[in-house]
């Protein structure tokens, strides 16, 4: 008679892999090992030889008794071998004895298979043993004298219900450790992705938001729609020159240091990010325009503070542009509405907010029109090149003409050049159209004969690679003498490469062109090369001039200009003249030479050519070996 549960494990099967780190040793692949217990050993061959024939692979361990049994089991097991099954016969033995060998057995092996060999009629052994496994399944019972293949086939059946176990057991805990070892996984995927989220949103050098931070935090804002949103766009003015001089380091430091200070003046709700480079994003909520106009002053006094990197003390400045939340919640919209009225700060000087406005709307309509026709302008022949006296202010002989550029579009009309060299210098479409007008200039000054030209060269332009011997070539294209050619720059195209300049300035004057700093005294720096760079002339800026006749103090800087260039050998052209009084102001103050409505307004090359032969016929025109601007 026999008891028995059915499972599916097999018990020395080949060992399956399990996808888990570190996986714990399985039951169903180690050795079975059965155990005899037989207090009296008679009987004994006949379930020994059970055993072999049943689990041919299979070792049967005889003892004694119960100690000597889970002692041999707990050594055994230090081998590979696992206590499968327990077979205790206790015929003729006491139901005590057996009750307390199984009672130790459940505890110490729980996962063991248990067989009672008993005497046919003997029950108080039966119940000795039902009284501690309360379960019936948990024991097989093997009747003596018993039918060998009976017994053989309960013996097959304990194997399988441990085999059954063994590998439920085996996949219960190979499940768990795999589930433990996938949690462990995730959690440490959680973290690298943690980890990367935060580096993927936020800048290295400072560990403020970046780019991608701010728009993803500005975005989630606009959403939830509660509060209004202010963006401000924030750009370092000359911060290229503090990496440029002192090394990216130097300007490293300079970032982290204003960081810091911004990230002292946010308010509660704010968020700042650095968008790349000098450039910085802030977003602010429910802030009324006095809120702003008061966080935007603060934000450019701590900017604008003198910081030591590297060793210097050094300054820069900040432009700003604010946009406010509008009905479309459009992170690109507000974003791009700031960026206009950032790029707005730094056209009207720098060191300053400026708000969006529906005005500033229309500009930047305008000026993107302007720039998209400025290369088709080129290509089809819409500029025209103007022409504008220089006289003495003596006797209002002609010295030459300033080569001036105008633009006949077809979609706006007369585009003035304050309005389009700007967008061409940003555009870089300054080159293509400064070598127009310098080839074109010189052609009609070789038509025109006498009077030298006068041609503006940008910055931009100066600082090209190899700009000297092109001016040169234009000029020995046009064959046109480079004594009769003027070079008129601006200091900020001496002082943005001081290297370059002076190579380009000393090439030019070789050759013998002459060379003219204009709009001077609207800068900051221009004494300082005054000196250094061999410049022929002055051009005194028409702001000045405009008030030489009414203002006492216009009239001394004037006057203490003019001193300073006679004492280094240069000449002086006053710009802007339009009234007699001026004239005669500059001229009594020393100015050389003179220009403006008063004597011309800018003309067409014929118009110049037919003002120089009218003026030859009382001799008020300079022949062509004439000095060129004689100051007084």
């Amino acid at each position: 008679m026999s008891h028995r549960v059915a499972h599916t494990l097999q018990l020395t099967g080949p060992e399956t892999s399990v996808a888990a780190p570190a996986p714990a040793p399985r039951k169903s692949a180690a050795r079975p090992m059965t155990l005899m217990v037989a207090p009296k050993p008679a009987g004994v061959a006949e379930v020994r030889a059970a055993v072999h024939e049943a689990l041919p692979g299979c070792d049967c361990v005889i003892c004694p008794d119960i100690r000597q049994a889970l002692e041999k089991a707990e050594t055994l097991r230090h081998f590979g071998w696992l206590p499968a099954i327990f077979v205790l016969d206790y015929r003729g033995g006491h139901p005590g004895d057996l009750a307390d060998s199984l009672r130790k057995v459940c505890g110490a092996e729980p996962d063991a298979e248990l067989m009672v060999v008993l005497e046919d009629g003997d029950p108080t052994l039966w119940r000795a043993a039902l009284q501690v496994v309360q379960t019936p399944e948990k024991l097989t019972f093997l009747m003596t004298p018993f039918y060998r293949p009976d017994a053989v086939a309960s013996l097959k059946s304990l194997a399988k219900r441990y085999q059954a176990t063994a590998e439920r057991d085996d996949a219960a805990a190979s499940g768990d450790h795999t589930i433990r070892g996938l949690e462990t996984e995730v959690t440490a995927l959680r973290a690298r992705l943690e980890i990367a989220m935060h580096a993927a949103q936020h800048d290295p050098l400072t560990g403020i938001l970046n780019r991608a931070g701010f728009v993803a935090e500005l975005t989630s804002r606009l959403n939830r729609g509660r509060k209004r949103q202010t963006v401000l766009l924030l750009d370092l003015d000359r911060f290229k020159a503090v990496n440029d001089t002192l090394g990216h380091h130097a300007g490293d430091d300079l970032v982290r240091k204003i960081c810091s200070a911004m990230a002292q003046l946010m308010p509660a709700g704010g968020v700042l990010a650095r968008l790349g480079g000098d450039e910085f994003g802030i977003v602010i909520e429910d802030a009324s325009d006095q809120g702003v106009h008061e966080f935007c002053t603060q934000l450019l006094r701590v900017c604008g503070q003198a910081r030591r990197v590297a060793g210097h003390e050094v300054q820069v400045s900040a432009s700003i542009g604010v946009a406010i939340q509008d009905e479309s919640r459009s992170e690109v919209s507000i974003m791009r509405r700031a960026d206009l009225a950032l790029y707005a700060a730094k056209r009207e000087g720098r060191n300053r907010y400026r708000r969006y406005d529906a005005a500033l709307e229309k500009v930047t309509k305008r000026r993107l029109s302007i720039e998209n026709g400025l290369e088709l302008a080129l290509r089809t022949g819409q500029f025209r090149m103007a022409y504008q006296p220089i006289v003495t202010a003596q006797h209002g002989t002609v010295l030459g003409f300033e080569a001036l550029v105008r633009w006949d579009s077809p979609e706006h009309g007369p585009v003035s050049p304050a309005e389009f060299v700007p967008v061409a210098e940003e555009t870089g479409m300054i080159l293509d159209l400064g070598d127009w007008i310098t080839r074109q200039a010189f052609k009609d000054a070789r038509r025109w004969g006498g009077p030298y030209v006068s041609v503006n060269v940008s910055a931009r332009q100066f600082l090209r690679q190899n700009v000297a011997e092109r001016i040169l070539r234009y000029a020995e294209e046009a064959d046109l003498a480079p004594s009769r050619i003027q070079i008129e720059l601006t200091e900020t195209a001496i002082i943005e490469d001081v290297e370059r300049a002076a190579h380009n300035l000393e090439v030019l004057r070789a050759a013998g062109m002459r060379v003219a700093l204009d709009d001077f005294g609207t800068g900051y720096s221009s004494l300082t090369y005054l000196n250094q760079f061999a410049i022929d002339c002055i051009k005194i800026d028409k702001s000045f001039v405009d008030n030489v006749a009414r203002d006492k103090q216009s009239a001394i800087i004037v006057a203490s200009v003019t001193k300073l260039a006679a004492s280094l050998g240069m000449g002086v052209v006053a710009e802007g003249v339009e009234t007699d009084q001026q004239c005669a102001v500059l001229t009594a103050a020393g100015c050389g030479a003179l220009q403006g409505f008063r004597f011309g307004r800018p003309m067409t090359p014929g118009e110049a050519r037919a003002m120089l032969v009218a003026a030859s016929g009382d001799g008020a025109m300079a022949k062509s070996g004439d000095p060129i601007l004689l100051s007084r």
